[in-house]
């Protein structure tokens, strides 16, 4: 592989350890007195303050997004972070935790088929068995045994959450192009930061519960810990890796994050896994390295990943400036 490739993989690959290390607080949150919903709320409020914190650090001065391109960053925010989380947790509630995965990391394939028929682009071959793979090994990993009819509504919002989160990674692919990832990542996050509080009478938000432990650990550090790690980081690296590999690429390195989720579960909080689960993580590697092979085979990365991510930790005093201009 090339070193451009390489280096937007692991940028990748490092936002979705980051994004898959939060599964461990969040279970623990999930036990608490907060609701689904407010685990989200307290994921993205404190997700988008330290990405505005870094942002007025580092480009301040530069934080302008043009009039023309402010859709682009409100869908990018309210659609693809506030809203995919909300249609996966009402998908979760309703569906076998195996099934609401699955649908959701329908993901891949949605960016593979838009890539193929609306931009017509060609897509390997071997890319889609590498996204074979890895659905099939995601089924191991969730345990899916599924008997009798499934719910349709939580059917219906599992695709929408597989939507949403297609919808992130082209939205993405497409900002990423003219904007600073640091940037779009923070007003992205902000956005959909604003969505959820304005949802707060629905779901009303007790604070009493920040205080409290939770399995030995303070829940208040819980919530920084899946706000700046599991937020924060994963969506600016996610960012990063984007200006380097293609949407295809990182809509299955994503995928990491469930290999990462589950095995820190079992680290951490004891949870036992399966043989079979084991060999579904091993299958979802083997297919995320299946499906970058194939990309890689088909051309070049975009740029070299080095300059992208020093331009995102550069201060505004010497700002390294986005392909394309503004």
């Amino acid at each position: 592989m090339r070193p451009g490739l390489v280096g937007g993989l692991a940028v990748g690959a490092l936002g979705a350890v980051a994004m898959g290390s939060a599964a461990p607080a969040l279970k623990l949150l999930a036990a608490t007195e907060l609701s689904p919903v407010n685990v989200i709320q307290v994921r993205t409020v404190i997700g988008a303050l330290a990405l505005l914190a870094a942002a007025l650090l580092l480009r301040r001065g530069r934080l302008a997004i043009p009039r023309r391109d402010w859709w682009l960053v409100a869908v990018y925010g309210v659609v693809t972070i506030a809203v995919n989380q909300v249609v996966y947790t009402v998908a979760l509630g309703r569906l076998p935790v195996g099934v609401a995965l699955l649908l959701e990391y329908l993901a891949p394939v949605l960016v593979a088929l838009w890539v193929r028929f609306v931009r017509r682009e060609a897509v390997p071959g071997l890319l889609w068995v590498g996204v074979a793979v890895l659905l099939a090994g995601l089924a191991l990993v969730s345990r899916i045994a599924v008997g009798g009819v499934l719910d349709g509504v939580g059917v219906l919002f599992g695709l929408m959450a597989a939507l949403t989160l297609a919808g992130r990674f082209l939205l993405a692919e497409r900002g990423l192009r003219t904007h600073d990832p640091l940037v779009m990542a923070t007003w992205g996050s902000c956005l959909g930061a604003v969505a959820l509080v304005a949802a707060a009478p629905f779901a009303p938000f007790p604070m009493a519960v920040l205080g409290e432990s939770v399995g030995g650990v303070p829940a208040w550090a819980l919530g920084l810990y899946i706000g700046v790690v599991g937020m924060a980081g994963a969506i600016v690296l996610g960012a990063i890796a984007q200006r380097v590999i293609p949407s295809t690429s990182a809509s299955v390195v994503a995928a990491l994050e469930i290999v990462v989720g589950s095995a820190l579960a079992a680290a951490v909080l004891g949870e036992r896994l399966t043989t079979g689960q084991w060999l579904g993580m091993a299958a979802m590697l083997a297919g995320i390295v299946l499906a970058q092979i194939a990309l890689a085979r088909r051309g070049p990365a975009r740029d070299a990943v080095a300059p992208a991510a020093v331009a995102v930790f550069t201060p505004a005093a010497s700002p390294a400036p986005p392909p394309g201009g503004r």
